[in-house]
């Protein structure tokens, strides 16, 4: 195992003092590689890496870049001249480590030969979570442990994530802790925010020295927090700078989040509480992340019930460099005159950014401190170009009172206020400008407490964020018939149910009217479906393109959901980035393969593939102990009890036997139901009364039956000898036979055929592309819903009756192989696939192979034919076809 020494280390700074003068190009592979030998490597090439890998840019110049060294999945070292300064490249930096996928390395070191900044961009973006002087190597070895080949640790200094939590779940506590003796929620609310900015303030020097603190070790000392810290506060809303007594130095604030004071008489465990926070360093705390962590603690009904959650500073970048970032340094990078320079800065003034559901400003957040890097850049190129340095330039171009935000819930806007406040002091000490840090400034009137969906939208250049996520079928069950039917009265035009999410996205196109840009996350069914209507189609159908997405991704935010990212403009590119790859188109399937959402249902496919019964109500669920009393009871009752099938089972079980027993009385009325007692008493027992509520009459009423027995899977699957079941939600979507005695439930999709031709077509990696590309998903798996993926699939219309055979037995051979499999080992269908499927030297991979290449055949489909396009095309011509009254055949072979 190779590892560093204190020798090792120290032989390498003498080299580096001795013999690199820093010259970027010429010095840079030498120094990397004798970094390399210093923790115990041979040199870099022989440790793995590569040297200038060529990463694509998202630039309309079509440019390529390349990273001076990657090491993966370890780490990306971009290497700059001796000198320069590293702030300047985060971006590029950033920017090639997203390219780098798969196996993306962990860190990022921006180097100038004097000075390590190790990234983790994952933890936190602009700010190095370490820096490291090349003499201080030896000493601060454990910063690199990721360079050595063991599992070791890195030790970093500069982890403010870390520090943001204990800020964030201190300040929150303490907050429950005056809501709960009683202080009103908007004065408690606000006397805490007033706090946090107070001690923001004085450990980035907009206070004096220890002038918090301080004034809460006076309150210790047993002063009056009622006058010491409410003082303090009217303090720094009086314009001027206090020139004596208590308060002497503190600067005029604002009149936003000051103009008014509520003083609270603190307890002494509440001050104990503000004690700890304040000697925090607030100075490391990240605002991209606090007002998520601080709601996070505040939200808990119970105190550390659960783990505090945040959306990533990455994730949140997905938005904001491709729709705001990239858009500036395109522009700038192209311009080459004063003139242009100029009028650019006219535009940069001007802009303005809009985050509709802005939660507590993380997005608005990061969006303003990418604009003033981007400030930073338009500037030197301007003074570059006129070779001299003018004072006049460091004047601020944007400022906070170009973003705006919206939000229904008024902590999070109060929240959001303050982040984007304290982001302009944040800016200038990053960046190092020279503009006043105070009067912060009064953002009333940009974040304000309004529903988006109904309030009219500032007219921005960028609209960013995060709405909200709601399946359409909770619509009305979780915010209310009255706001449901005013939120559907206003988009009449969206027929079905969809994502609540997808109507922030159909506003931001309108809103954008034709120019500018926009980026949001949604739900990954924003892609999927109906809600893929309201969304992203009728963006695609509106001069709207969509230039970079992530098509699925679980969400770094407390939402246990995948989540789509998508940026789209109404500027045609000719750079496209789709989960990070480049490619030609992105479309509203967020796909760049043949797009086949266009498919239309095929009428030959009707009546074959069904939803499972959907019982309402867990009293129709037995176990088996319970089935076997009753019929041993009374043996008709096997008439009404059956083994229920559900997806669980179908994916865990060997043969995906049912465990568990329902009761099911499908049409029958309550005079006959009555006639089975054991079973009726149960249900009258149980589900009677979970269904006391239900908004339905007939769910109500006819309680004793299933609000969907489905009648018309049941008759179709009722002379057969078998059916075919898969689960709804799976990974593989691999369909089973489904015994007669067996009752689908919701959680299903049945065909009914139980002929092993069909199912050898269903098991093929054709249909398993086209239900890939036509199914929605639930968190990362598939969701195979009878109407879009069965309905719509074409079937071999001109396969010889030998294809047709061999394509039945092969089917049998892999049933018959799975079967023995499953009951050997004693897994079910998930396990085996998880196991073997992707195994070239597995059995089960083999007739994987053998069943495709027969499908294929039965299609007259070649290897290097598009697959999903040639289904679409049979797609379309069987529809035709039906259209002129000419029959097709539908699932079942030709004769």
């Amino acid at each position: 195992m190779t590892s560093s020494t204190p020798e090792s280390l120290s032989k390498f700074v003498q080299f580096c003092q001795q013999h690199i003068t820093g010259q970027e190009r010429k010095e840079a592979q030498t120094f990397l590689d004798r970094f390399f030998r210093a923790f115990g490597h041979e040199g870099a090439l022989e440790a793995g890496a590569t040297y200038e890998e060529a990463i694509k840019k998202s630039s309309k110049t079509g440019k390529t870049g390349f990273a001076d060294l990657v090491w993966k999945p370890r780490v990306l070292i971009e290497m700059k001249k001796r000198g320069e300064d590293l702030n300047k490249h985060y971006s590029q930096a950033f920017d090639y480590w997203t390219r780098l996928v798969p196996n993306r390395p962990k860190y990022v070191i921006l180097c100038n030969f004097d000075q390590f900044w190790i990234f983790d961009f994952d933890i936190q973006l602009d700010t190095p979570v370490d820096k490291i002087a090349l003499e201080k190597l030896p000493e601060r070895a454990g910063a690199l442990a990721f360079m050595e080949l063991g599992q070791k640790t890195p030790v970093f200094q500069n982890n403010q994530v870390e520090v943001t939590v204990k800020a964030a779940r201190r300040m929150g506590e303490l907050l429950l802790e005056l809501e709960t003796r009683g202080i009103e929620k908007l004065t408690a609310q606000r006397f805490i925010l007033q706090c946090v900015l107070a001690m923001f303030a004085e450990k980035r020097q907009l206070l004096p020295r220890d002038m918090f603190v301080s004034c809460v070790q006076d309150c210790m000392n047993g002063a009056s927090s009622y006058d010491i810290l409410g003082g303090l506060f009217r303090e720094m809303n009086l314009p001027g700078k206090t020139p004596a007594g208590r308060y002497q130095g503190v600067d005029y604030f604002n009149g936003g989040l000051f103009s008014v004071i509520h003083p609270i008489e603190l307890t002494r465990e509440e001050l104990s509480f503000l004690d700890v926070s304040a000697r925090e360093n607030w100075s490391k705390v990240r605002p991209a992340i606090f007002g998520n962590l601080f709601e996070g603690t505040v939200d808990k009904k119970e105190r550390h019930a659960r783990g505090i959650h945040y959306t990533s500073e990455v994730d949140i970048m997905k938005i904001v460099r491709p729709t705001i970032s990239r858009f500036w340094e395109e522009r700038i990078e192209e311009a080459s005159t004063i003139k242009e320079l100029s009028t650019l800065q006219l535009s940069l003034q001007s802009y303005r950014v809009l985050d509709p559901a802005c939660g507590s400003g993380n997005f608005l957040y990061l969006a303003y401190q990418e604009l003033k890097r981007i400030e930073i850049l338009l500037l030197e190129k301007i003074s570059t170009l006129r070779k001299s340095k003018d004072k006049q330039m460091q004047m601020g171009l944007v400022t906070p009172l170009q973003f705006y935000g919206m939000d229904t819930n008024p902590f999070a806007v109060e929240l959001a206020r303050v982040t984007l406040m304290i982001a302009r002091k944040i800016a200038i000490d990053n960046l190092q400008l020279t503009e006043p840090a105070l009067p912060l400034d009064s953002l009333d009137n940009n974040i304000v407490c309004q529903d988006a969906l109904f309030n009219e939208w500032v007219k921005a250049d960028a609209i960013i964020g995060n709405p909200p996520f709601l399946g359409g079928n909770r619509v009305r069950s979780d915010l209310g018939d009255e706001y449901a039917e005013r939120l559907f009265n206003k988009f009449s035009e969206v027929k079905s149910q969809v994502d609540f999410c997808s109507y922030w996205f159909r506003l931001a196109h309108e809103s954008l009217n034709g120019k500018g840009r926009a980026g949001l996350v949604g739900t990954n069914t924003i892609s999927q479906g109906n809600t893929r209507k309201a969304g992203l189609d009728y963006i695609t159908q509106n001069g709207g393109f969509i230039h970079e997405a992530i098509s699925t991704q679980p969400w770094s935010g407390e939402a246990k959901v995948h989540v789509s990212i998508v940026n789209w403009c109404y500027e045609e590119t000719n750079k496209y980035f789709l989960d990070n790859s480049l490619t030609s188109s992105i479309n509203a399937a967020l796909s760049y393969q043949t797009d086949v959402f266009k498919a239309v249902k095929i009428a030959a496919n009707s009546n074959y593939s069904f939803k499972g019964s959907q019982p309402t109500g867990k009293g129709f669920i037995i176990n088996t102990e319970i089935a076997e009393s009753w019929i041993k009871a009374d043996s008709k009752n096997n008439h009404v009890i059956k083994l229920f099938s559900d997806a669980r089972d179908l994916a865990s079980n060997p043969h995906g036997l049912p465990k568990r027993w329902i009761i099911d009385f499908n049409e029958m009325t309550i005079e006959e139901a009555i006639n089975y007692k054991l079973p009726f008493q149960h249900v009258k027992n149980t589900v009677r009364i979970e269904r006391l509520n239900n908004k339905d009459a007939k769910t109500r009423d006819y309680w004793w039956q299933f609000p969907r027995p489905r009648p018309a899977m049941r008759k179709a699957i009722s002379s057969l000898s078998f059916y075919l079941i898969v689960p709804r939600h799976s990974k593989w979507f691999i369909f089973l036979p489904g015994k007669s005695d067996w009752l689908p439930a919701d959680s299903t999709t049945v065909v009914a055929s139980d002929d092993f031709y069909i199912l050898g077509i269903l098991t093929s990696k054709i249909h398993r592309l086209w239900v890939k590309a036509q199914s929605s998903t639930l968190k990362g798996d598939t969701r195979y819903t009878h109407n879009t993926c069965f309905e719509t699939f074409p079937f071999p219309q001109t396969a010889d009756i030998k294809t047709v055979e061999k394509i039945r037995t092969k089917t049998e051979e892999l049933h018959q192989y799975r079967s023995q499999q499953m009951e050997s080992k004693q897994w079910g269908i998930t396990t085996l696939y998880n196991k073997f499927f992707n195994e070239p030297s597995s059995k089960l991979y083999q007739l994987h192979q053998q069943l495709d290449k027969l499908v294929m055949a039965a299609y007259k489909i070649q290897s290097e034919n598009d697959i999903l396009e040639k289904l679409l095309t049979l797609n379309s011509e069987l529809a035709e076809k039906e259209k002129q009254g000419i029959e097709i055949i539908g699932p079942y072979p030709p004769n």
